[in-house]
């Protein structure tokens, strides 16, 4: 099944737990997980796309998703990354988890993807932002800062100067020792670690392929841009709507991805083969089913 690793793309169907710990050791750049958020109920989309999102505890939620981290962290080169995206109901107690498997030493950042679209709430604050736990395999993680510059905003505490040959800079001086910092505007800065120039997907986005819980291709493109190189492997075990894999093959490298999903896999495969009508060049990728 994993002959073709790294050298072509993978699409598999099948239980995302086994094919983890069959997958081969020290083989994967970067593996990100978008898995169910355990919000109970139907998670429904357009064009009648759904899939069950078990209200597991906390407690439960992380039993169950555990055994997937520790083939993860198993099939991850030493210089790879795990990055699991959720939310406010198990994050807490993933974060031990991934403490547990990783080590508290490993633990890179914790980013906070800020949104506004969604609900309110007349009784709290609105909820409104995923978190987003990065784990390094070891110390020597791949980190691409330069590739994931965003642009320098103005108005800060910050004086603009412009420089000899009309660059123009940000100027900070360090009150303590005086040293003076410039900026180049044009060259951006690398994003903090909670990001709020990703806007979730509106009900009309171009991208939009039905998946209910489809992320943004921006999103993913930092992410993979970020924490992999051209020509390695990104992995998602939980292929949902393709996002990673489409944006992985767009950015250079090879992926594995997996759901258990008709539905899931239907939708990823479309996706890949329509990008594939617009560029002869892309070779399709192999399709197995696990079971």
């Amino acid at each position: 099944m994993f002959e073709a690793l790294g050298k072509r793309d993978l699409v598999i169907q099948g239980n995302s737990m086994e094919v983890a710990k069959n997958a081969p050791a020290e083989a994967v750049q970067l593996v990100y997980i978008d898995p169910p958020f355990a919000t109970g109920g139907k998670r429904v989309g357009k064009q009648g796309m759904s899939f069950e999102d078990p209200g597991y505890d906390p407690v439960t939620f992380t039993s169950w998703l555990r055994p997937l981290v520790e083939s993860t962290h198993r099939v991850l080169k030493d210089t790879g990354s795990l990055i699991v995206h959720l939310d406010y109901r198990t994050i807490h107690y993933v974060k031990v988890m991934l403490d547990e498997v990783f080590g508290y030493e490993n633990f890179i950042n914790e980013i906070v993807w800020c949104y506004s679209t969604g609900g309110k709430s007349s009784r709290r604050f609105g909820r409104k932002h995923d978190t987003l736990l990065w784990y390094g395999k070891s110390s020597r993680y791949v980190f691409n800062g330069d590739e994931v510059r965003i642009p320098r905003k103005g108005g800060s505490h910050m004086k603009v100067e412009r420089t000899a040959e009309g660059e123009l800079v940000q100027v900070k001086k360090d009150a303590k020792t005086g040293k003076v910092y410039r900026y180049p505007v044009a060259s951006g800065k690398v994003p903090e670690d909670w990001w709020g120039d990703i806007p979730t997907l509106n009900r009309s986005a171009k991208e939009r392929v039905g998946w209910p819980t489809q992320k943004p291709e921006a999103l993913l493109e930092r992410i993979i841009k970020a924490a992999s190189n051209e020509g390695d492997v990104v992995v998602d075990w939980f292929c949902g709507s393709g996002t990673t894999a489409y944006v992985a093959r767009r950015c250079g490298r090879k992926f594995l991805t997996v759901d258990k999903s008709d539905a899931a896999i239907a939708t990823a495969t479309a996706r890949l083969a329509a990008e594939k009508e617009e560029s002869k060049e892309i070779v399709p990728p192999i399709v197995l089913s696990a079971n």
